[in-house]
C-alpha cells in the first residue's frame, strides 16, 4: 500500500490508465479524463526525480493521448520532448517507440512528410531490436499510425 502513495507508484498507476483509456470508445469527459491522468503520471515521474528515460515515455504518452484526440501541434510538442529526453543507450525498442510516437503527432497535425520519414526511421531502428516480442509491439504500434487527415475527437 505504501508503495502505491510514491510518486512513482501514482505515475506508473496513471500511466497504466492513460492505457486502458486510450484503448476504449470514450465519451468527452473520458477524453478529458485521458489529459489528466497523462499529464498526473508525467508530474509524477518528474517529482520522482532521477528517471529521465520515465520522464522521456511520459511525454511520449501524453503526446500519444494529444494525438488521438486530434491535437496535432501539441502532439508534436510533446513526441520531440520526448525524443529531446531520451536517455543515452536507451534501448531500441523505446528508440522505435519514440520515433513511432512523433510518426503519429505528425498525422495528427497533417504532416505527410513528417509521419512518413518518422515510421521510416522507427522502421530502421526497429531493426537492431533483439527482443521479437519488443519488435513485434512497435510493429503494431507502427501500422497503427493513421494517415494524414484522419480526423481526431477534438
Amino acid at each position: 500500500m505504501a508503495d502505491e502513495l510514491t510518486h512513482r507508484g501514482i505515475a506508473a498507476r496513471n500511466f497504466n490508465y492513460s492505457w486502458e483509456l486510450l484503448k476504449r470508445d470514450r465519451t468527452d469527459d473520458e477524453d478529458l479524463e485521458l489529459l489528466e491522468v497523462a499529464f498526473a503520471s508525467r508530474h509524477h515521474w518528474r517529482a520522482e526525480g532521477n528517471a529521465a528515460e520515465q520522464i522521456a515515455v511520459a511525454d511520449w504518452m501524453v503526446s500519444r493521448c494529444f494525438a488521438e484526440l486530434g491535437d496535432g501541434p501539441l502532439a508534436v510538442r510533446f513526441a520531440a520532448a520526448a525524443l529531446a529526453a531520451e536517455p543515452d543507450g536507451a534501448p531500441v525498442w523505446m528508440r522505435a517507440s519514440f520515433q513511432e510516437g512523433l510518426a503519429r503527432a505528425h498525422a495528427a497535425n497533417g504532416d505527410k512528410r513528417g509521419r512518413d520519414e518518422a515510421v521510416v526511421r522507427a522502421a530502421v531502428i526497429l531493426v537492431d531490436e533483439p527482443s521479437e516480442k519488443n519488435r513485434e509491439l512497435i510493429e503494431e504500434q507502427l501500422a497503427s499510425v493513421p494517415e494524414c487527415g484522419a480526423e481526431g475527437r477534438i
